[in-house]
């Protein structure tokens, strides 16, 4: 998905709205939501690829083009977010803004540019928005979850207790500074892209065993006590290509149960499509062809540690969270 835009066909400029904005390595996303007496109705959204961290794994810090990049999309959310009243907001900004050593200097352009104000949150308020997001598709038969977000400056893994009627607590957390834009930026200057990518698979799966030990996750793996969901880009875009979509449609891909099975075959069609198959391909396309392959290889990582079938699919995330927050708060 390149872009979306959406418009609510009657706006009510007398309603009250919250509007959150999740600036993320890959990928600017801003929903605008109507408060109704049963929760939130999003009215309005906006997604762009603005490919922040172009330069953060080789540089470490945003390029210009990364800027100009980013100030345009900014620009049309500022103008989203003028056009209703709000009444609450929040916009953060993850991995890129943390890593980058032009990060203050980056923000007040911002600032000054689309009056938007960002905050920079930490890896664990990142973990806890996006438990919030797909809280509602955990499965309390099970007394845990492992939930992952594979995003584009890092990945978060969390390993939580579960509760009827209640939001899921996270017990541990672990943050890797290793995303799909950091990983296919590193891919760029590799001689040997698959023996990089095995490499990547490596680093993750032995992360993923030092966390397992940390957490005490062993025992309810052998109990098969444990349920896993995913939240990120890399498996909608599995879940995508197993339906065999014509394009990418959410409703669809939400909440959907991929088998260990599904999984490996998928994965094997992903390694045997060349660039420019995935570049046509409806579900990945020219803004994610360079991407998806570094976040297959952080997912396999994950999954080599926790081979529980099947895996839940969210197409939710830290936006969603934070729309849960403001209407709670």
């Amino acid at each position: 998905m390149l872009e979306s835009v959406s418009h609510h066909p009657s706006k009510d400029t007398h309603q009250e709205h919250i509007a959150a904005l999740d600036l993320g390595t890959n990928t600017c996303r801003l929903l605008i939501a109507a408060l109704t007496p049963n929760g939130y109705e999003v009215v309005d959204s906006f997604v762009r690829v603005v490919r922040l961290g172009d330069e953060l794994a080789t540089k470490g810090h945003i390029s210009k083009e990364a800027l100009r990049r980013t100030l345009n999309a900014l620009t049309i959310c500022a103008e989203k977010v003028k056009s209703y009243k709000i009444t609450r907001a929040r916009y953060i900004a993850t991995a890129a803004c943390r890593e980058a050593s032009n990060r203050d200097a980056f923000l007040e352009e911002i600032r000054f540019r689309t009056g938007l104000e960002i905050e920079v949150i930490s890896p664990a308020e990142e973990a806890r928005l996006a438990i919030m997001a797909c809280a509602d598709l955990l499965d309390t038969s099970t007394r845990y979850a492992i939930a992952f977000d594979i995003g584009g400056g890092s990945t978060e893994v969390m390993w939580m207790e579960l509760f009827p009627h209640k939001l899921p607590e996270i017990i541990q957390w672990v943050s890797l500074p290793l995303g799909v834009v950091t990983v296919a930026e590193t891919l760029r200057n590799e001689s040997s892209p698959p023996r990089c990518l095995e490499k990547i698979r490596k680093i993750v799966a032995k992360e993923m065993k030092s966390f397992c030990d940390k957490a005490y996750i062993y025992p309810q793996l052998k109990k098969n006590n444990i349920q896993l969901i995913g939240t990120s880009g890399t498996v909608t875009t599995l879940a995508a290509l197993h339906m065999n979509l014509d394009r990418y449609d959410r409703t669809m891909v939400n909440g959907l149960h991929l088998t260990s099975d599904v999984i490996h075959q998928t994965i094997a069609s992903l390694y045997a499509m060349t660039l420019e198959q995935r570049l046509v391909h409806p579900c990945i396309g020219p803004m994610r062809s360079e991407l998806v392959m570094g976040g297959v290889a952080i997912f396999e990582g994950i999954y080599d540690v926790f081979p529980i079938n099947p895996v839940r699919v969210a197409d939710r995330g830290v936006r969603e969270g934070i729309l849960l927050d403001l209407m709670n708060s």
